[in-house]
């Protein structure tokens, strides 16, 4: 393949996009060895798989991973195939290169998130793309990228809600203020100690309204299992200013942010499982996880190349 084959990026992207974009053309192209497809209008771009390469499960980063979306998708709702299976910029099929090996492993899932998830873990599940019925807890559609259900190293039951994010901003749509929601979204906050003010309108605020209905999520279930306990992680890139100032902001608005919300930078995910990984047959997995989302330096010579083709978006 020639330089050009890394594929057409869009103009309109702000500069942390823009610079994924290209590693994640760059993965597909020098790592993966296959042509760019297009998105679902027929636009072509570099970090788009082709159909067949969709099928194949090349957004993967290994079979079992792929096994697994594949099972989640023909369960119910949730997964947007077209952009799990064919787009490597998006979210969805990271948080399932992330926690696909730990689905069905559970003795993974606990060495792993143990050094991660508030009291440690001694036990865990986790479940890709969840949420419970909705008619009992806040009757809409939020849902969590990943949900841990753990056992804490003291004895405690806890539930994880990790969202992942790559380079797309929270949800950019406001729910709960002033809308059919709203009743029970506040009805859930009273209920909890997790805010300073239940009632506060910043809760609802456009940057981390997302976030918001997660942590909702997370306490409507705490509150039908009482001793559970709760926390919102957010696994995100290292370079995504814009998303860790949202958390930091939210977490203003907690009484306790230390205990239930969590920033979990990919680099720093990453560096703690390598070394748990490296004498192991995931370790080839961890390394891949590594060079696809956080080592950026692997294709800076190719992001420089002028002969890089643009498309306009």
């Amino acid at each position: 393949m020639s330089s050009i084959d890394y594929g057409p990026q869009y103009r309109g992207d702000d500069p942390l996009t823009r610079r994924v974009r290209f590693h994640q053309s760059w993965w597909r192209h020098d790592r993966l060895e296959l042509p760019y497809g297009t998105d679902a209008r027929g636009n072509p771009y570099g970090n788009y798989l082709t159909e067949a390469d969709a099928l194949a499960g090349r957004n993967f980063l290994t079979p079992a991973i792929h096994w697994c979306t594949r099972e989640r998708m023909a369960s119910r709702g949730g997964v947007e195939e077209f952009r799990c299976t064919r787009n490597l910029l998006s979210s969805q099929p990271m948080a399932f290169n992330i926690f696909g090996p730990l689905h069905h492993d559970p003795d993974l899932a606990a060495a792993l998130l143990d050094p991660l998830l508030p009291g440690g873990v001694t036990s865990a599940s986790v479940h890709i793309e969840w949420a419970p019925p909705k008619e009992l807890h806040l009757a809409d559609a939020t849902s969590f990228d990943a949900a841990v259900r753990y056992t804490t190293r003291s004895g405690y039951p806890a539930l994880a809600a990790i969202e992942t994010k790559l380079t797309e901003p929270f949800s950019q749509k406001t729910y709960g203020r002033g809308d059919r929601h709203a009743i029970r979204y506040r009805e859930v906050a009273r209920q909890s100690t997790a805010w300073l003010d239940p009632d506060a309108t910043e809760l609802a605020d456009l940057g981390w309204n997302q976030l918001w209905r997660n942590h909702l999520l997370v306490e409507s279930i705490g509150q039908r299992e009482p001793g559970l306990l709760g926390c919102q992680i957010v696994v995100r890139h290292p370079l995504d200013t814009r998303c860790a100032t949202a958390i930091q902001r939210y977490g203003q608005l907690l009484t306790d942010p230390n205990r239930v919300l969590v920033d979990l930078p990919l680099d720093r995910l990453v560096d703690a499982w390598t070394p748990l990984t490296n004498a192991t047959d995931h370790c080839e997995w961890t390394a891949n996880l590594a060079d696809r989302y956080v080592n950026l330096h692997l294709s800076e010579e190719a992001f420089v190349n002028p002969n890089v083709s643009v498309g306009r978006g």
